[in-house]
Formats: C-alpha cells, sequence, structure tokens
C-alpha cells in the first residue's frame, strides 16, 4: 500500500523532488481538515507546448503558463498539479533563484489551488494565496 499523499509523474522529465516529502508533512500538518492521507495528489511535468494545449482547452487562455491545477471530484485524489518546467527554468532564471525553489513555489501554489486558493478572484484572495504560500515557504526551508 502507497502512504504517499503527493505522487509525482516527471514523465521524462529531469527534476530533483527530494523535497516533496518534507511539503507533504507541512500541508498535512497545516492544513489537517482538507488535506487528509486519504485523498491523493499527482503531481506531472510537462513541456511548453502540452501545457499550452491544456490552458487552451481548460482556460481558454493560448498561452504558456507555469502550472495548472485539476480538481477530482473523487474521495481518494483532490486533484492534479501540472507544472511546466521549461516555464519554471526560465522563471528561475529571471528570478535569479534555483530551479528548486521555482518548482517549490509551483507546487505549493498549484496544491493550495486545489485547496481552494484562488488569487485570480480578486485582492483579498490574492493576498490570502501569498500569505499561505510564504508561510509554507518559510516551514520548508
Amino acid at each position: 500500500m502507497n502512504n504517499k499523499i503527493i505522487n509525482i509523474n516527471k514523465r521524462g522529465f529531469s527534476a530533483d523532488f527530494s523535497w516533496l516529502p518534507d511539503i507533504e508533512k507541512i500541508f498535512s500538518s497545516s492544513f489537517k481538515k482538507d488535506f487528509k492521507k486519504s485523498r491523493s495528489i499527482s503531481i506531472a511535468l510537462v513541456g511548453a507546448e502540452e501545457i499550452k494545449q491544456l490552458n487552451q482547452v481548460y482556460r481558454r487562455k493560448n498561452k504558456i503558463t507555469d502550472v495548472l491545477s485539476f480538481n477530482m471530484d473523487s474521495d481518494q485524489i483532490l486533484g492534479e498539479v501540472i507544472i511546466c518546467l521549461e516555464q519554471a527554468k526560465a522563471q528561475a532564471k529571471v528570478k535569479q533563484k534555483t530551479l528548486k525553489s521555482e518548482l517549490q513555489l509551483l507546487t505549493i501554489h498549484g496544491i493550495l489551488h486545489l485547496l481552494g486558493y484562488d488569487h485570480e478572484r480578486g485582492e483579498k484572495y490574492a493576498a490570502q494565496q501569498e500569505l499561505a504560500q510564504e508561510k509554507i515557504l518559510n516551514l520548508l526551508n
């Protein structure tokens, strides 16, 4: 039996996700009500063209994005977080950060969306999501 909450599918891409168990612990303790062991989260790494297609189909935005989140109507699966590795690398370079830190941010951002946070609903909600992201990043590092 798999006791992991978060499962990664690198789909042929190479990236270090050794920190994923730490994020599981943080979310499990900080979001006990919503982040249950009985529900898993899938994280997938994809290329630019695939995330652009997904963004077009599901958000009607014909552009590359860094992360997408999809909730699942399931008792076993909370949802899926899809990260564009190429975009993450580009953003890390622009921010002069490591790829690891950008992947951590995008993973946290995506999981928060699965938990109901939505920065696109307005400034108040954006501030709530930003605060939660910073709290989790501080606990992680």
